[in-house]
């Protein structure tokens, strides 16, 4: 990989991490993070399902951005595009796995499995009903954000570290 073709994908996590930063920063108007102060959101209680649209529309949103990361680099670095019905899933495995004499691992065991859990939420709030989003779910997920955020950050700034350390050599 050139150094131009790894700051294109330096440019496009940036991005991306930008959008992450804009979600919290509306979850944290909602006193939703990064801990849950609010009892409402737009007037409705956090258990009304109209909130649970809300904060599921938010979360969702999270891992888009997230798996648009992931997408950069198995797309850019790892030259890999994933298909079929467990595709996201592989893809956010593929994060934890260092290539060798391509990339470090994107993201530690820890991380992953923060993202797991919002990447199995993104697929529920895609395809139930919005009544049927569970508001204790929501909550959990809410009170995990913090730490997942901070592990995804840390582990975000590890890898631009060692690719950028890599291509010095």
């Amino acid at each position: 990989m050139t150094p131009e073709e790894y700051l294109v994908v330096e440019a496009r996590i940036k991005k991306e991490a930008e959008n992450l930063e804009r979600l919290e920063k509306e979850l944290e108007r909602l006193g939703l993070f990064p801990e849950v102060r609010a009892s409402k959101v737009g007037g409705f209680a956090l258990s009304d399902s109209a909130a649970c649209r809300i904060v599921g529309s938010i979360l969702h949103d999270y891992y888009v951005a997230v798996e648009n990361i992931f997408k950069v680099v198995a797309t850019r670095l790892d030259k890999s595009i994933l298909a079929g019905e467990q595709w996201h899933r592989e893809l956010l495995e593929q994060m934890t796995l260092e290539v060798q004499g391509v990339r470090p691992a994107l993201l530690s065991p820890e991380a992953a499995a923060g993202l797991d859990r919002l990447r199995a939420f993104r697929h529920v709030f895609r395809n139930v009903y919005g009544f049927n989003l569970s508001p204790e779910k929501i909550k959990e997920l809410l009170l995990e954000l913090p730490r997942t955020s901070a592990l995804l950050k840390r582990d975000l700034s590890r890898f631009a570290g060692r690719i950028r350390e890599s291509l010095l050599r």
